[in-house]
């Protein structure tokens, strides 16, 4: 089973799901819960290539990305599918902690 909770705490790419979890992602929410202003990347990773859902996205303090259907959230995660990962920081490169939550 995947875990679709993540407290994100540092600046290094995090893998959300890994490829062959077999999730059906629907609805994906980030908050930012720092006090300093975080630049977002989201993006599906397969071998060496990725493929950005967001890139360079500012979240201010205390605010929430809501992605959705709408926003084409929606990719293989099977055996030979794609992974999600995220790689979040503020303008110096340091670390500011967010939330991710996915939902099936």
């Amino acid at each position: 089973m995947a875990i679709l909770q993540h407290n994100i705490t540092t600046s290094l790419t995090k893998e959300l799901l890994t490829a062959g979890g077999d999730t059906n992602v629907k609805y994906i929410s980030i908050s930012n819960v720092d006090l300093d202003s975080a630049i977002i990347n989201l993006f599906l990773n397969k071998e060496d290539n990725n493929y950005y859902l967001i890139k360079g996205y500012r979240l201010t303090p205390g605010s929430t990305l809501y992605l959705n259907k709408d926003n084409n959230i929606g990719f293989d995660n099977s055996i030979g599918g794609f992974s999600l990962r995220t790689q979040v920081q503020d303008d110096s490169g340091a670390a500011v902690s967010v939330d991710v939550i996915i939902s099936e």
